[in-house]
């Protein structure tokens, strides 16, 4: 009786997660529940796409002796299992999480499989060639070389002064 409630709750739910529900809602649709055949689907892309992007690993990036640091949590991955790009001015963290062992029975089981990217804006020019990365304890850590921009420095250009031919000033 109590899994009947919860299917029940489970139906009224994917119902309200549907898109064509929220376009009917507000009047984007000519059919009213159009699709409903992928009702929630949408909000299953946009959970997942929300989990893969953007908010795994959590990351650190501070500035140390001219050095920018990025330090990212990925407990449990291996180093072949995750590529560092540098993107213009983005790091670029990218990878797979894969926790799942095909041969256990699970009694619980929280952390999924899933591939991650991350993308981090460095508010410094680095110098590309200089990067390093290391994977320990499971936090990756990346030292980008800070390019600093030299000071300005004036120039003392010598300017020589040639004669004007005097037809150059006449008016016609």
């Amino acid at each position: 009786m109590e899994t009947d409630k919860w299917k029940d709750w489970l139906d009224l739910t994917k119902q309200y997660a549907a898109e064509s529900f929220w376009k009917e809602v507000f009047n984007q649709t000519d059919q009213p529940f159009a699709g409903h055949e992928k009702m929630g689907e949408t909000l299953s892309n946009l959970a997942k796409e929300t989990k893969t992007k953007g908010l795994f690993p959590r990351c650190d990036m501070f500035e140390r002796e001219d050095q920018l640091f990025i330090q990212a949590e990925l407990p449990g991955i291996s180093g072949e299992d995750v590529l560092v790009t540098l993107r213009e001015d983005n790091l670029v963290i990218q990878g797979n999480y894969a926790t799942l062992q095909p041969k256990l029975q699970y009694y619980l089981k929280e952390r999924s499989d899933r591939s991650f990217e991350k993308s981090i804006k460095l508010p410094v020019k680095v110098n590309k060639k200089k990067i390093s990365s290391t994977l320990k304890d499971g936090v990756l850590t990346i030292v980008l070389p800070i390019i600093t921009e030299e000071d300005s420095v004036p120039i003392h250009i010598e300017i020589t002064r040639s004669p004007i031919p005097n037809e150059m000033y006449k008016q016609e």
